[in-house]
């Protein structure tokens, strides 16, 4: 087993490859044993690279796709530029490159980001509102928010993304901020973000969200809080 203070850090470079089964099967058998017998940190950011990726291109095969701007590629491509390990089955980096590149030129014309942080080599998914809205499977509910108006939420399963808007909700008066949070049946609620002012109605917050989870907003200062500290003022379940 690999320890903490000896990650596998070209490990998450393969996860491109391995998401789209640009691997071979003796490949993939040897990348599954490095992930086995990688830290828990390691194999958590591996596996999200993959569900990441995977998810990336299911998304892309419901709406249509536009070429992206001819900068785009060179400016990913500039971000991931390094040499390959030859610890890596492939050239980890050119995998990397080529992989993050495909995504995003599919990505672009979707209405999905998907990124690489070039510090932490770890991926982002952005959805944005357009995309939610587009899937076939969304569905749009309202809660009442306490003081007047109501939540407006569309929710997609298959993207597990929501958007979230306000009708006829006053905002968050001077010094305080609403946090929107995804409550789980058990466990800590993860903050989805802070809003110190409505979003326009053209604009909708966008978060990502688990079956189980239920939104809650709640009042709190202008920076947001790491655990609510006020009762939620509307609350809606996600799934």
């Amino acid at each position: 087993m690999i320890d903490a203070e000896s990650p596998d850090p070209d490990l998450l470079d393969l996860a491109f490859p391995y998401a789209m089964d640009a691997v071979s099967a003796e490949e993939r058998a040897a990348i599954d044993q490095r992930v086995h017998a990688a830290d828990a940190v390691t194999a958590a950011a591996f596996e999200n690279t993959v569900r990441g990726v995977r998810e990336t291109v299911a998304a892309m095969t419901v709406v249509d796709s536009v070429a992206p701007p001819a900068d785009l590629e060179i400016a990913i491509l500039s971000a991931v530029d390094g040499p390959a390990d030859p610890r890596s089955l492939r050239a980890g980096w050119r995998w990397l490159a080529a992989a993050a590149a495909l995504i995003v030129a599919l990505g672009a014309g979707a209405g999905a980001v998907f990124f690489v942080d070039r510090d932490t080599g770890s991926p982002s998914f952005e959805v944005t509102a357009q995309l939610v809205q587009e899937q076939p499977d969304t569905r749009t509910r309202s809660a009442a928010v306490e003081g007047g108006g109501a939540l407006l939420v569309t929710t997609s399963a298959q993207l597990g993304a929501a958007t979230v808007n306000f009708d006829g909700v006053a905002g968050p008066v001077r010094g305080q901020s609403y946090q929107l949070w995804l409550v789980p049946p058990e466990g800590a609620p993860r903050s989805a973000g802070v809003l110190p002012q409505l979003p326009a109605p053209d604009a909708p917050f966008v978060t990502r969200f688990l079956p189980t989870d239920i939104l809650a907003i709640t009042i709190e200062p202008p920076d947001g809080s790491p655990q609510p500290t006020s009762t939620p003022i509307t609350t809606l379940a996600l799934g």
